[in-house]
Formats: C-alpha cells, sequence, structure tokens
C-alpha cells in the first residue's frame, strides 16, 4: 500500500464529506441568514454546507461573518478552524480554536479540533494534553476518541491509536470511519485477517463502500485468498470503474492463478477506462516481463518512470528488464540509480555485484555482495556468489568458508556441495571432498549433472573405475548430456581401454565439433596411441579409422598430422 496513514486520511475526509452531508440548500441559508435572531447560525450552517461540497473558500467567508456577528457562537470558530484545518493553516486554526473554548470553556469538539491542528505541526504531547481536556469535558464523544486515534497513528504510535479507536466504536459503532481508519493501521502491520474484520464492520455502516471493498479486496490478495479478493475488488471496480486499483488487484489475481489473458484484458480496461497512475503502468510491465514480453514491459515501465522518475521500484524493474534483455550496461545503469536512491536494497546490490562478476571485476563484485549483507545475513545466495568471487581469485580458505555458510543456510544447495568438493581437493582435504559430493549426491541421485559432478571428483582423486560408473550413469539418465561422455571417456582412457575411448568421442564429435575441450582430449588420446611403444597393430588401425572418420566430417591440421603418424608406425610394424 503507498501512501501510508496519511493519504488515506484524505481519502476518508472525503468520505466522511459525503456521510456528514446535510441535504440543504444555498437558498435557505440566504434567507434565514435575513432573520435577524439567529444571524450567526446561519452563516455558521451555510460554511458547513459549503464545505461539505468542497467550497472551502466561500465556506471560510461565511464562517468569519458569522464569528464578526453581535451574539457570537463558539461553534462559527470551531468551523472556521476546520475550514482553515483543510486548508492546512493550522497556526490560524488554532487561533480560532483557542477563542471558542473562551466562549465556551466546556466545548469539547473545539478542544479535539484543536489537539488535532496541535498533532499536524508536530506537537503531540500538546495534542495529547488537549485531548484530555476534550476527553474531560464529554468523556462520551466518540469523535473525541476518533481524533485522538489519527493523531497517534500520524505520530507512528499504532498501539495507543487502536486503543483509542477501540473506544470511539465502543461509543458510536456505526460510524464507518472509525473501524476504517483502525483497518488502515492494522493493514500497514501486514494483520491481515483483523484487517479484514475491520474493513467488513465499515463496510457494513458506510454508504460509500468503494474504499472498504478496495482494502477487503486488497487484504485478501495479500493472504494469496485470489477468490475473494477477484469478488471484492470487482464489487469495488463496478461502484467506481475510473479508480484504478481495483483493476490492479484483478490483475494480480489473475497472474496469481495462471489466467493470462485475463490479466493482460484487465490492464487494457483499465488503460482505457480508468485514472491510470505509476504503479498501474509498473504493475502492468511487471506482468508483461512474466511472461517474457520484454520490448511491451519496457514501454510500460518507461511510462510508469514519467510520471514518477525517482521510483525506486520502478528503476529496479527497468533493470531486471535490460537484464532479461542481454543489456547488461543500461541493466547496470538502472540498479546504480536504484543503489543511489537506497543503498540497502540488497536485490539491486545483489544483481549489481553479478554483473561485476560477470565482467570480471571481481573486487568490485565481492564489495557489493558484502554490501547486500546489511539487511539480509542469511541469504544464501549472497554466500554463494561470495565464495565464486573468491574462486576466481584463488583465494581458497575464503571460497570453502562461504561454500560451508551457504551450505548452513540451505543444506540442499548441490552447486555448493560441488563446488566446495572440488576446493577441498586443492587443499588435499580428499575425504571432506568426497563427503560433500556425496552429499550432493544423496540430494538427487537421478539428476546426470550431480553424477556428472561426482564423477569428475572421483576422476580428480584418481578413483577411475568409480568415475567410469558416475558418468555412464550421467549418460545413462541423459543421452544428450554431451560432456559426460568427455568425462566417461577420460575415465577410460585412465583405465587403459582405450578402444572404448574412440567410441566414446566418435558419438559426440558432431555435438562438440570444434570445442577446445573436446579437440584437447580427442589429442590427448590419439597421442597416446602414438607415443605408446608397446602398442598394438589392431590399436593403432583403430586410432587410424577414429582419423578418418573424423576428417570426413571436419577439417583440423593436428588430427592430419597425428593420422600422418599413425600410418607411418602402422607401416614400420
Amino acid at each position: 500500500m503507498s501512501g501510508g496513514f496519511s493519504k488515506i486520511l484524505n481519502i476518508t475526509g472525503e468520505l466522511k464529506d459525503k456521510i456528514d452531508k446535510i441535504d440543504k440548500y444555498v437558498k435557505f441559508y440566504t434567507d434565514v441568514s435575513k432573520t435577524s435572531e439567529i444571524p450567526s447560525v446561519a452563516y455558521m450552517n451555510w460554511g458547513i454546507q459549503l464545505a461539505q461540497e468542497g467550497q472551502i473558500d466561500e465556506a471560510l467567508d461565511k464562517f468569519r461573518t458569522a464569528t464578526l456577528m453581535a451574539n457570537q457562537h463558539p461553534g462559527a470558530y470551531v468551523n472556521l478552524g476546520i475550514a482553515q484545518i483543510k486548508q492546512r493553516n493550522f497556526e490560524e486554526a488554532i487561533k480560532n480554536f483557542r477563542k471558542a473554548v473562551k466562549l465556551d470553556k466546556f466545548n469539547s469538539k473545539a478542544y479535539a479540533m484543536w489537539a488535532s491542528a496541535l498533532s499536524e505541526i508536530g506537537d503531540l504531547k500538546g495534542a495529547v494534553d488537549i485531548y484530555k481536556l476534550a476527553q474531560k469535558y464529554d468523556p462520551r464523544d466518540p469523535d473525541i476518541y476518533l481524533n485522538w486515534g489519527i493523531s497517534l497513528a500520524k505520530a507512528n504510535k499504532k498501539k495507543e491509536a487502536e486503543e483509542k479507536f477501540q473506544k470511539a466504536i465502543a461509543l458510536n459503532p456505526v460510524n464507518p470511519i472509525t473501524p476504517f481508519l483502525w483497518g488502515i493501521i492494522l493493514l500497514e502491520q501486514q494483520r491481515y485477517d483483523e484487517a479484514i474484520n475491520k474493513f467488513s464492520h465499515s463496510l457494513t455502516y458506510s454508504d460509500e463502500k468503494y474504499d472498504a471493498l478496495y482494502y477487503l479486496a486488497f487484504c485478501y490478495l495479500k493472504m494469496h485468498d485470489f477468490k475473494l479478493a477477484e469478488e471484492y475488488a470487482q464489487k469495488a471496480k463496478d461502484l467506481n470503474p475510473n479508480k484504478v486499483d481495483p483493476y490492479i488487484v484483478l490483475a494480480e489475481c489473475y497472474l496469481n492463478t495462471g489466467k493470462s489473458d485475463l490479466c493482460l484484458k484487465i490492464f487494457e480496461d483499465a488503460d482505457a477506462n480508468a485514472q491510470t497512475n505509476a504503479q498501474f503502468y509498473t504493475n502492468w510491465g511487471i506482468a508483461l516481463q512474466k511472461y517474457n514480453d520484454v520490448d511491451n514491459a519496457r514501454e510500460k515501465l518507461y511510462k510508469a518512470l514519467l510520471i514518477d522518475p525517482n521510483n525506486e521500484l520502478i528503476l529496479f524493474q527497468l533493470g531486471v528488464n535490460f537484464l532479461m534483455g542481454n543489456e547488461f550496461t543500461q541493466a547496470e545503469e538502472f540498479f546504480s540509480r536504484v543503489i543511489e536512491l537506497n543503498p540497502k536494497n540488497t536485490q539491486a546490490l545483489f544483481n549489481l555485484a553479478t554483473l561485476r562478476f560477470n565482467k570480471m571485476d571481481y573486487d568490485k563484485a565481492l564489495e557489493l555482495y558484502q554490501a547486500s549483507f546489511a539487511s539480509e545475513r542469511k541469504n544464501y545466495h549472497i554466500y554463494f556468489n561470495i565464495a565464486n568471487c573468491y574462486c576466481k581469485k584463488n583465494d581458497i580458505e575464503n571460497a570453502k568458508r562461504y561454500y560451508k555458510k551457504c551450505i548452513e543456510y540451505c543444506p540442499k544447495h548441490l552447486q555448493a556441495y560441488i563446488n566446495y568438493s572440488n576446493l577441498l581437493i586443492e587443499t588435499g582435504e580428499e575425504q571432506d571432498a568426497l563427503r560433500k559430493i556425496r552429499s550432493a549426491y544423496m540430494l538427487d541421485k537421478d539428476s546426470a549433472y550431480v553424477n556428472f559432478s561426482y564423477g569428475v571428483i572421483l576422476l580428480r582423486l584418481g578413483k577411475y573405475k568409480d568415475a567410469k560408473e558416475k558418468f555412464e550413469q550421467a549418460v545413462n539418465i541423459d543421452s544428450k548430456y554431451d560432456i559426460a561422455y568427455l568425462g566417461l571417456a577420460e575415465a577410460l582412457f585412465c583405465l587403459n581401454e582405450i578402444e572404448e575411448v574412440f567410441d566414446v568421442l566418435e558419438v559426440v564429435s558432431s555435438q562438440f565439433k570444434n570445442s577446445y575441450e573436446f579437440l584437447s582430449i580427442q589429442e590427448k588420446f590419439l597421442n597416446s596411441v602414438v607415443d605408446d611403444p608397446n602398442v598394438s597393430q589392431y590399436l593403432l588401425k583403430y586410432a587410424y579409422e577414429y582419423c578418418n572418420k573424423f576428417l570426413e566430417l571436419y577439417n583440423n591440421d593436428i588430427v592430419l598430422k597425428i593420422k600422418d603418424l599413425l600410418q607411418e608406425k602402422i607401416n614400420l610394424n
């Protein structure tokens, strides 16, 4: 929810005007004001009517006239002060409330509004003292507790505000404003069940039901009860199709329930019918990104940015958008702007760090990852990526430390176990390396990648037979997992099963083509045959035929040269 409690008070102030509106006409007050017995009251009521219609300047004029009458009425000063509060002229309002209590020291309404004006200028202590006077003179006036609660809520004293709202409801349970404002406080604290109770209470007694319906929809959305969220949002939209907020809730419901067509349609309907805002275009852009429509998402996000150029969420989502489009320079620019606005934005720091890591700027990546710890000390992704940075910097001990921390916070992080295992081999901790890779294997025995990784560790430890078994498992799980064939070829070579090596290489030669790793292994195996003084004639011919098959598909000077050497050796034998 954006705008906070103060914004809601503006909304509900308008709502209260409509609820309290008296059906009288300006002509009536014109006539009454000519009656000498009650001119002050007439002008005062005329001003009230004008204020309720939003004509604050005209209302002020009538209230001032009322205060100048010979038979002054304290209510005229009170209403003049209320009108000045609406114009945010709090100092003048306070002066008039003081005048009202001079005329009537027991006027609880004047005290209550005086206290409200004091809270608006930040004098909460003074406001509380005046509220206590209002309470003293009329302890059963619910409006005193309502205004007192509003002042406390604005000062972020939510618990005390709730106590006052509770008292106001006890004295007047049919006023829809009090439970509504209490619901806002509960909503800001993410106490959605309790907020729903209060908004439902407000809905029961309110003639203007839009706000309560919308916030009920919003609460249910936050609770992931998409059915009820949709129901209340639809009712709110039907009541006021020009308001964009219910459309946003409906779109979120459809997005979360896999109804992509309805989601996009509701955004289009809102764009055509409602008063759109930055949040609307932001949500539309996010939805399009989730549907991988990067270009249209970017258009919506830029529209949002035009409306609100320093909005952290919009800038972040544009960074994500450019990241999705592999436009890394622009992505970095937007994430950097987010950090300028909020140096503690963990996800922006993380994304910037990853971009720097990909640029091989490991020192800067480390700095940014470390900065992202400020609010997320238990984020295992950060520990994992810091460990990767240290790996690239060849700082093995620090890398091990951070992989260990990653596993502590995420015991099922496969890649952390695999990377940690490889580092342990580097430092000669072979048994620990085996334990870590076994942990990964136990987490996902049916993964071709995990079996391959296990095979690599075993290969590095000289356990060739076991390595062969794991590579074979990998290719049995996924026959297109080509890299596992190279591992298998390596294991077979170490077991001196050279003929099988060439069979395996032949299987994957078309997939790898000219890859450096494949060609290096191929060259290594062919040269081993050439260099072996005890090689059999059969194996020489087998390697020679392999060269022919490979050269039929690809031109390769190294293989051609090895073929000639094999031919010479065959002729010599």
